[in-house]
């Protein structure tokens, strides 16, 4: 877990949340499994609900616990997920701080590394509700008893809170001296997310907003280059597109952008095999991630354009693709689905003149290939 600073954890929900369905995956109850653990019920009980942060185990005892988990069969995608779990309850219990508008800024957790979609997953369940994208495809039977909390979500209160403690972070992150621009842009980033508009407004009104502004240019790639882009992707998140066309527009002029793009991609979808501390790993050479996973990815996401984020992910696999043509070739299904997406999203007029242009490039190299939307593939 990438955790700075000296905040503790005072809280358990996500980590619980995910041992309650760890458990369940095995499948056993709490008492056997206390019983196996060599732990009373009450532990268990307490471990899952969040009342006692798992966290706060030693850290010997839970290594032993995950290795006790898994000889019982508790599925391997959850137990490999705990990490991020404690991490997200790290994060949520810093920001949820009452004292975050004193609290030493560059000791926030939320700035220790670049979030992945597995960890901003597992906040947003607790923020949001919604089930993380790597619980979605999972099923096994649970033994639950009475009624049960569908995820460890926030109160109303406490979501409120969090929306407004991002934009205190990400103001105060950006106030520094230095600033700290990793929290700011995550902060704006997850501010993004926020369903009640307030956030919109927020990110319109302040400085943030002209770092994407007309009048913000890149001839290459600098810190502030993903901050802009976390920025731009924010607005569309809550509704405007423009400030992210733009940005895709004028904020790639060199190669050393187009490879940052890739290079966050992969890493958002976990292509890249450990955590990144900073964002400079971004526009260094294309490493050894294969992008077999990423351009699943955005091909998934292109079912409906009206996503927020479609102009962005069409860019992203006329990137990929353009840098690795071959990878089309290696996954024909994919790529006839892509061709498919393609042709609807050609015929109707929800995506930008650029997302147009690289579309139509796209379909015609698959096509070229013998690549086509059919099922008559290569």
């Amino acid at each position: 877990m990438a955790i700075r600073g000296a905040f503790h954890c005072r809280r358990g929900g996500v980590t619980g949340y995910l041992l309650k369905l760890i458990r369940e995956s095995i499948p056993t109850t709490q008492e056997h499994l206390a019983v196996e653990l060599g732990v009373d019920r009450a532990t268990v009980q307490s471990w899952e609900s969040g009342r006692r942060p798992f966290a706060a185990v030693a850290f010997g005892q839970v290594i032993t616990i995950r290795q006790k988990l898994a000889r019982l069969g508790a599925n391997a995608i959850l137990l490999d997920a705990l990490d991020d779990a404690a991490e997200a309850d790290f994060i949520l219990a810093a920001v949820l701080d009452t004292h975050v508008g004193r609290a030493a800024v560059t000791q926030q957790p939320l700035g220790s590394s670049v979030l992945n979609q597995r960890l901003t997953d597992l906040v947003l369940w607790a923020v949001l509700g919604q089930t993380p994208t790597f619980l979605r495809h999972l099923a096994f039977d649970g033994r639950r008893r009475g009624p049960v909390a569908p995820g460890p979500l926030l109160s109303a209160g406490e979501r409120d809170a969090f929306f407004t403690h991002l934009q205190i972070l990400a103001d105060r992150a950006a106030g520094l001296r230095e600033p700290d621009v990793l929290l700011h842009r995550q902060a704006c980033f997850l501010a993004g997310t926020d369903p009640t508009g307030t956030s919109a407004a927020w990110l319109t009104r302040s400085g943030a907003a002209r770092r994407v502004g007309p009048a913000a240019t890149f001839h290459t790639w600098t810190p502030l280059w993903p901050d802009a882009r976390s920025v731009a992707t924010s607005l569309a998140n809550q509704g405007d597109p423009e400030p992210l066309r733009d940005f895709l527009a004028r904020a790639h002029p060199d190669d050393a952008c187009e490879r940052a793009a890739l290079n966050y991609s992969a890493y958002w979808v976990g292509e890249f095999p450990c955590r990144q501390r900073d964002d400079y790993f971004m526009p260094a050479a294309l490493s050894d991630w294969r992008g077999t996973r990423l351009l699943r990815h955005l091909v998934e996401r292109l079912d409906d354009g009206r996503r927020p984020f479609t102009d962005l992910n069409i860019h992203n696999i006329w990137a990929l693709l353009t840098a690795r043509r071959q990878l089309a070739l290696d996954a024909p299904a994919v790529g006839r689905t892509l061709v498919e997406r393609s042709t609807v999203l050609l015929d109707g007029d929800s995506i930008s003149v650029q997302s147009r242009r690289e579309l139509t490039s796209i379909v015609y190299s698959l096509r070229t290939d013998g690549i086509t939307g059919t099922g008559a593939g290569r």
